[in-house]
């Protein structure tokens, strides 16, 4: 069975995926202009953020606020074997794509483990934890990521899983 995914990110196993992935007009809290793929202009040469410390005061709250659930250390990690964009340019765009398939797949892996969490109904518990499962093999590779039907059909699966916690 694959690892169990990981739900917080951890910015020290990633390679600042999320400074690169998104434009800025769809991250509120980011005072940089900058397009998708394109890296943040406070990254600096070694991949690193120049303003880390003061995010917050330098318009950059956003990024404080940004969480993948373990996305981005789960590319860098799993998929592409520890190997790194800013140690090899032609990972760039590769790695950017992982990441932007494997974020849905992340943010519903965290409603999954949290659904298990919230319940002492053995039904219920078993059902997150086999939508988990489900998750932590569609994340197993690159090429079962794009397979948004399954992804699809998981958070369907999760939605009606969690109106049970609305009664």
């Amino acid at each position: 069975m694959p690892a169990v995914l990981e739900t917080r990110s951890d910015c020290g196993r990633c390679a600042a995926l999320c400074c690169i992935a998104y434009p800025s007009d769809d991250m509120p809290g980011f005072s940089a202009i900058k397009s998708a793929g394109e890296p943040c202009p406070k990254l600096g040469g070694n991949g690193l953020c120049t303003i880390y410390e003061h995010r917050a005061e330098k318009g950059f709250a956003g990024c404080i606020r940004f969480e993948c659930f373990g996305a981005g250390q789960h590319v860098v990690q799993n998929l592409f074997a520890g190997y790194d964009w800013r140690d090899d340019q032609a990972l760039l765009g590769p790695m950017v794509d992982a990441f932007l398939a494997m974020r849905p797949v992340a943010d519903l892996n965290f409603l999954a483990q949290r659904a298990q969490e919230m319940t002492d109904e053995a039904e219920l518990r078993d059902k997150a934890t086999v939508l988990a499962e489900r998750l932590q093999n569609v994340a197993q590779s690159r090429s079962s990521l794009i397979d948004t039907a399954e992804v699809a059909a998981i958070e369907r699966d999760l939605r009606a899983l969690y109106q049970h916690f609305d009664r």
